[in-house]
């Protein structure tokens, strides 16, 4: 195994531990996210590289992530587009499209970006064990916190404002 694959290779090591770990766990060693995502699997975060990325992991059966769509969709309608990228991954975990169809309708999520991680080859990247799971991604793809649990709202912007994500201009 060379040195570069050993790299990768301890930081989705960093983020199996840190979904597991405490609310928002900081992270020490913060793996390049981006880069392993595009390395592994269909999942391009490129495009997102300069801003903030919250990815939201979730099923439409697991009650916990459908209590944080109207919240996801709060910070969608709050944070600047230009400083913010949500991504939400629908793991199918015994689901398809269809119940992607369902949410965007449910709660208005039409212009928000989705991703089907259909063979859940994104949620094995990330040691994923459970639902719901977030993460927040640095501007340069880089792990900032992790959470595998359902967040709140003020979990939610606390971190964003944190990581000093602007809001949109108040509209007049």
């Amino acid at each position: 195994m060379n040195k570069s694959s050993l790299r990768r290779l301890a930081g989705l090591l960093v983020l199996t531990v840190l979904l597991a770990a405490a609310p928002l766990a900081p992270a020490e060693e913060a793996p390049n996210v981006t880069q392993l995502m595009n390395s592994y699997t269909e999942l391009d975060l490129s495009p997102y590289l300069g801003k903030t990325v919250f990815i939201n992991f979730f099923t439409e059966w697991c009650f916990y992530c459908m209590q944080e769509m109207p919240d996801i969709k709060t910070l969608y309608d709050t944070y600047s587009e230009d400083e913010l990228a949500i991504v939400l991954v629908h793991v199918w975990d015994g689901e398809n499209a269809d119940n992607t169809a369902s949410v965007k309708e449910k709660y208005g999520m039409e212009e928000m970006t989705f991703f089907e991680d259909e063979d859940m080859m994104v949620a094995s990247l990330v040691g994923l064990q459970g639902y719901p799971a977030s993460l927040f991604l640095n501007p340069d793809g880089t792990l900032e916190a992790a959470a595998n649990y359902m967040l709140t709202l003020e979990q939610m912007t606390g971190q964003l404002d944190a990581m000093g994500v602007a809001r949109k201009a108040a509209e007049e």
